[in-house]
């Protein structure tokens, strides 16, 4: 009983070694293109961000930090929500 549950577990790991070495290199070489073709396919030009990386024009130090001030105090103080209320639409009354 005891050969036979060894001689079953030999078996076993061999034909899940021989399954471990299929087709990953071929796999391995080609990960991620997919991915990499889809991105470039949503671009129109996909060019244009390479061209492009210096056009935005430059800022001093004190327009950007004024920015980020106001922007900061935006979630401190958010300016107050308007509520419009539509009545009973949708509702079947």
């Amino acid at each position: 009983m005891r050969d036979s549950n060894l001689i079953a577990a030999a078996v076993c790991l061999l034909a899940l070694g021989g399954c471990a070495a299929t087709a990953s290199p071929d796999w391995d070489a080609r990960f991620g293109d997919s991915v990499r073709i889809l991105k470039a396919q949503q671009l129109i030009e996909p060019g244009a961000p390479a061209r492009n990386a210096q056009a935005s024009l430059p800022t001093d130090g004190r327009t950007a930090r004024e920015a980020m001030d106001r922007h900061v105090e935006s979630y401190r103080s958010p300016p107050p929500t308007t509520v419009i209320n539509i009545g009973n639409i949708g509702t079947g009354r």
